[in-house]
């Protein structure tokens, strides 16, 4: 299991036990508080990646509404799995965030709060969904809000599908400029090509290449490349969801200076000087 499963009922936090039989199956249940009339239920579903973590969420939101008459059921599902596969991609595969979405519905959550989704094709596979957008998560860091009110940074948007998100972060930090990059995916063997600078000029510029996720970080290390080639003094990276599954510190040796990325899946033992933290309990706060 690797999602953190927090519940509050009546906006009371109440402690979850959760784990996994001899036989692998996983539990999950909660500590029933004095209260004796809770109406209103909250998860917080942090890091979900597997059907054990999405078994556990069912248990919980089932013993809730076993134990009390839940009148609104709220779910703050900051990553949102499966969120890349939101079409079929290739002869034989699936749809996968559609099956995860027709899922997640049978919960019967009031509410789905995401943060930054891969794309729009979420909010038409999830009942009730809304979105907490890339750039009121970048606010919540400080030091990116100094650096970009103040033009400090340039933001890169590293391909086309980034395009549309930087130009509401330009718009939010009231921005003059962008740059725009674009490279060439291949959808079956994943193999990255074409990386080029298209807009922006950044000799002798630091810039912030700006994304909703980061799995092994290829994407970022050709552009991180390119951007030097072009003259980029310093070259950092922001990221909503932070899978780093080669580790920060195959980025950090790689052309990248600094990352940023929420809690929403990366762990808390990988801040350090050069990585900083977003807490999504401060961007769920407001």
């Amino acid at each position: 299991m690797h999602t953190t499963l927090r519940l509050f009922l009546d906006n009371e936090e109440v402690p979850v036990i959760s784990g996994q039989f001899p036989d692998g199956a996983v539990y999950a249940r909660f500590t029933v508080p004095a209260a004796a009339n809770v109406v209103h239920m909250r998860i917080r579903a942090a890091a979900m990646r597997t059907m054990d973590d999405f078994m556990q969420l069912a248990q919980l939101v089932e013993a809730v509404r076993h134990h009390y008459p839940i009148r609104e059921s709220l779910l703050e599902l900051p990553y949102l799995p499966f969120a890349r596969q939101d079409r079929h991609m290739g002869a034989g595969d699936s749809f996968a965030l559609k099956v995860f979405g027709q899922l997640l519905n049978t919960l019967k959550f009031d509410r789905v709060t995401v943060l930054d989704p891969h794309s729009d094709v979420a909010a038409a596979a999830i009942d009730h969904f809304h979105a907490i957008a890339q750039q009121h998560c970048m606010q919540h860091s400080a030091r990116l809000t100094q650096l970009l009110t103040q033009q400090a940074v340039l933001p890169v948007a590293p391909d086309a599908g980034a395009l549309k998100k930087i130009h509401a972060v330009a718009a939010h930090f009231a921005l003059n400029e962008y740059g725009i990059m674009t490279k060439h995916r291949d959808v079956q063997s994943g193999q990255l090509t074409g990386f080029a600078l298209l807009a922006g000029d950044v000799r002798d510029r630091d810039v912030l290449i700006v994304d909703d996720l980061c799995d092994a970080g290829g994407t970022f290390i050709g552009a991180a490349q390119v951007l030097r080639q072009h003259g980029a003094r310093s070259v950092s990276l922001y990221v909503t969801h932070g899978i780093f599954s080669r580790g920060v510190a195959h980025l950090l040796s790689q052309g990248i200076d600094n990352i940023y990325t929420t809690t929403s899946y990366a762990a808390a033992d990988i801040a350090e000087d050069r990585v900083e933290l977003i807490d999504i309990a401060r961007i769920y706060a407001h």
